[in-house]
């Protein structure tokens, strides 16, 4: 078979000498918005999925805190908060037990002009609104300690109120496999040390984009259960593109987000790791080499360690990564706390160090591969199966940076999710 893959502007022709039944061309669907942020949750949150509607619940007297991510992801909430306060109005909760509480972490404060932008002026002016400050302890309450050892610090408003809600949105992260569901608790409302304590399992060999079961979500989920949420609203989206709304209980709404995200937005499922695998960043803009870190790790997400990357670049080269410090003194440094900083600027320190950790984590995934970077992928191609023959398992990404290769996908099919009242 004859295939073109794109390369920016350009188109490279493949010749695969293989059976059908000896390949695959992986692409995610990659689609584009689905309608507005207002009608994506519109659709979804008078129709919850393992907890009753907002405005079913009885709420007069109570305390009610809204809970939002900050300005660290791109999410309109003042296009969804009108949506959240009808449902309230119908519960009998005075405005005066309503408080907004961004889910900052450890993110510098937002002014409020930034809560202005994020929530609305109208909403600012109107509700208690209050930027999340996890090194603020007077605004801090403890809450107990997790199962797996970490202590338990949260937002004093959120820790105090009868009826939580979070606004938030799914999507691939780099630590946590999945952005959303718990994760607005720890590390959004959560207090330094609880913070510091859950970023270390960060470094867990499971704990990257696209696995859920993995150390760093597992405490998110621990103790984000413990706080609890009474009603999530997650949105899937791609990059800030708003996809499809799931509300209602917390841990089901999250696993069905991610369901429908890696089979519909994000994923394509490759069956079984590959022995060689066909890479090229896509079309658009391409980096200047022709390739980069991410599409190279995304390929070696789908190659077998002993298999074979190929991948499209403006030039022959070789990959030769280079790092600026050892692996081992990034942990050591981030592992310090005698520095002498403020909590939030120790907090920075050592968000930079993962930072540095994951890069050098994507290139030792890439390392562990034979890599070809070469303008002709067809001729590199040809000259592997002349080494190895035609038993092999080949995987094509065409779209590389926008396509997460999964063996499997979080679910056998749609059918599942709409399934599921």
């Amino acid at each position: 078979m004859k295939i073109s893959i794109p390369f920016g502007r350009e188109k490279k022709n493949i010749q695969i000498n293989l059976p059908s039944e000896n390949f695959i061309i992986a692409q995610s669907r990659n689609p584009s918005a689905s309608g507005t942020w207002a009608e994506v949750v519109g659709e979804a949150i008078r129709s919850p999925m393992g907890a009753e509607a907002i405005h079913e619940q009885s709420l007069n007297g109570k305390k009610v805190v809204i809970i939002t991510d900050d300005w660290g992801r791109p999410t309109p909430a003042n296009e969804v908060i009108p949506l959240i306060i009808d449902e309230l109005r119908l519960t009998g909760v005075r405005d005066s037990d309503i408080t907004f509480v961004t889910a900052s972490g450890m993110h510098d404060p937002m002014s409020r002009e930034d809560l202005e932008r994020k929530l609305g002026k109208e909403i600012v002016a109107k509700y208690r609104c209050i930027s999340h400050d996890g090194g603020d302890w007077d605004n801090l309450a403890f809450i107990g300690i997790s199962p797996q050892g970490t202590p338990i610090w949260v937002n004093r408003h959120v820790a105090e109120a009868d009826y939580k809600v979070a606004l938030g949105r799914i999507y691939l992260h780099e630590a946590y496999g999945y952005e959303g569901g718990y994760k607005m608790i720890l590390p959004g409302v959560a207090g330094f040390d609880t913070i510091v304590r859950d970023h270390s399992f960060n470094f867990s060999a499971d704990s990257v984009e696209g696995i859920h079961d993995n150390p760093s979500r597992g405490e998110a989920d621990s103790v984000g259960k413990i706080v609890g949420i009474d009603f999530l609203i997650n949105v899937v989206v791609n990059g800030s593109q708003p996809i499809k709304a799931f509300c209602g209980e917390p841990t089901r709404v999250h696993q069905i987000g991610i369901e429908y995200g890696d089979r519909e937005v994000w994923g394509a499922e490759i069956n079984e790791k590959a022995d060689v695998v066909i890479a090229s960043p896509g079309s658009g803009d391409v980096p200047e080499a022709g390739y980069d870190l991410k599409t190279l790790y995304r390929a070696a997400r789908a190659a077998k360690e002993s298999g074979t990357i190929i991948c499209v670049a403006a030039q022959e080269t070789k990959f030769e990564p280079k790092m600026d410090e050892p692996i081992s003194e990034i942990l050591r440094l981030h592992e310090k706390r005698n520095w002498d900083l403020s909590e939030r600027e120790i907090q920075w320190r050592i968000k930079s160090l993962r930072g540095k950790f994951y890069n050098y984590r994507q290139i030792q995934e890439v390392q562990k591969r034979k890599v070809i970077l070469t303008p002709d992928p067809n001729a590199a191609l040809q000259d592997v199966l002349a080494e190895t023959g035609t038993d092999i398992w080949l995987v094509v990404l065409p779209e590389a940076r926008t396509t997460l290769p999964k063996e499997k996908l979080y679910c056998p099919g749609i059918s599942k999710v709409k399934k599921i009242p």
